[in-house]
């Protein structure tokens, strides 16, 4: 198994760590959403919706920031196992199979832990 060099990882981490913090501060915001739309916080006009239709909505409105919320929290554990990996010196060998990781691939999904050979078969449920 070959390790990348540190100037071959140093652009990853940065990707990385960029990446890190745009979807942190994506989750902020999306939970401000979602907690501002549950009503509780008071002011001049109800939140209470007047009809059901739009009762129906502010539901379905507030569930798709929770499941936004919930895939992004996800992305943000898997950057910081990557981090992890930038660390260690492991960065950019599958944890399956300790193969390289294709750069190409690497800079399409930079907090991959896996080749294209070992996701295909996760996702396809051979593990």
């Amino acid at each position: 198994m070959a390790k990348m060099k540190k100037t071959e990882v140093k652009p990853f981490k940065e990707m990385l760590l960029a990446l890190r913090a745009r979807l942190r501060g994506d989750v902020s915001t999306l939970a401000n959403a979602a907690l501002s739309k549950s009503g509780g916080t008071g002011g001049g006009s109800s939140s209470v919706p007047s009809h059901i239709a739009d009762l129906g909505s502010d539901t379905f409105e507030q569930d798709n920031t929770i499941l936004l919320m919930n895939n992004e929290g996800e992305t943000l554990q898997q950057i910081e196992h990557a981090l992890e990996r930038v660390e260690e010196g492991v960065y950019g060998s599958c944890t399956e199979c300790s193969g390289k990781i294709p750069k190409m691939r690497l800079k399409a999904i930079p907090y991959t832990a896996f080749c294209v050979k070992c996701a295909s078969e996760i996702e396809s449920g051979q593990y």
